[in-house]
């Protein structure tokens, strides 16, 4: 029965992405199917983008600079991911003072090369409520953070103002500074852009799990791109059955199993291709 199957994957998606009940009906398209993927181009471009910055090992990605937190470590706060066709919404304790890491600020020291820390690009946009809602001006996609609280918190607001001696805020900077556009190969397309935007999307299936350690590296496969392994949670072969065969499959998607022990599962799609290497 159409209605009984629809009610069972709305209720899948729910509990896989750890949504609220009624989170369910903001991911739902005109003919009430569950749709998770942006098609937006330049929203893919910078959700892609995220997808590195999150799924990076300790102070390895060249935006993880600030003293502190390190992009991964900021997952510590994340409670859900709410994805828009014009942009991803991170459900976030303390959204303020995440925000504060990922708006980029840079060095004004005399006696070294200007230093960038946090994303390029990325602008503060608003505040409204519970929500701040940051847009890339590259690629013009957009990021909000959504406190988990009924409102955002005074002392994160102000936390988000106040920075380190000799650093400056880019956030109130209306274009593209000449430092953040040696950076513009990260928001530059790739095969697997569209496929990593989709990941993020439904980043829960890896965040889920406490001390998960996902990152993506670089493929040791001819022809591959991307990597992603983790050490808690699904297998790689039950999160590619996820991806390819639930009420959050990314529609084409196609997951092939490790061919040995100790290789990586395949995913692919539209001719891109990331592996997936998980606990056994």
């Amino acid at each position: 029965m159409p209605y009984s199957n629809d009610k069972a994957r709305r209720a899948q998606c729910r509990e896989l992405l750890n949504l609220r009940t009624h989170d369910v009906k903001h991911l739902l398209d005109s003919t009430g199917r569950i749709s998770l993927d942006t098609l937006t181009p330049s929203q893919q471009i910078f959700q892609a983008m995220l997808q590195l910055c999150f799924f990076s090992s300790h102070r390895e990605h060249p935006f993880d600079r600030m003293g502190g937190r390190t992009f991964p470590e900021l997952l510590s706060y994340y409670c859900a991911a709410l994805p828009r066709p014009d942009r991803l919404i991170l459900r976030m304790s303390c959204a303020a003072r995440v925000a504060r890491y990922l708006l980029p600020t840079l060095t004004t020291a005399s006696d070294k090369p200007a230093e960038l820390t946090g994303i390029p690009g990325l602008r503060l946009e608003g505040i409204a409520g519970r929500s701040l809602v940051m847009r890339h001006l590259p690629t013009g996609g957009l990021l909000e953070f959504q406190d988990s609280r009924a409102k955002l918190d005074k002392w994160d607001l102000q936390q988000l103002e106040e920075i380190e001696l000799g650093w400056r805020h880019l956030k109130d900077v209306s274009a593209v500074t000449p430092v953040e556009k040696n950076f513009a190969h990260y928001w530059t397309p790739t095969p697997c852009t569209t496929l990593r935007s989709s990941l993020i999307a439904r980043g829960n299936l890896w965040w889920s799990t406490f001390r998960n350690e996902a990152v993506t590296d670089y493929s040791r496969r001819p022809g591959g791109r991307y990597r992603i392994r983790w050490a808690k949670g699904y297998s790689a072969d039950e999160l590619g059955a996820l991806l390819t065969d639930s009420a959050v499959a990314i529609p084409g998607a196609v997951y092939t199993p490790a061919p040995c022990r100790g290789d990586a599962g395949i995913l692919q799609l539209a001719g891109s291709m990331v592996e997936l290497e998980g606990p056994e």
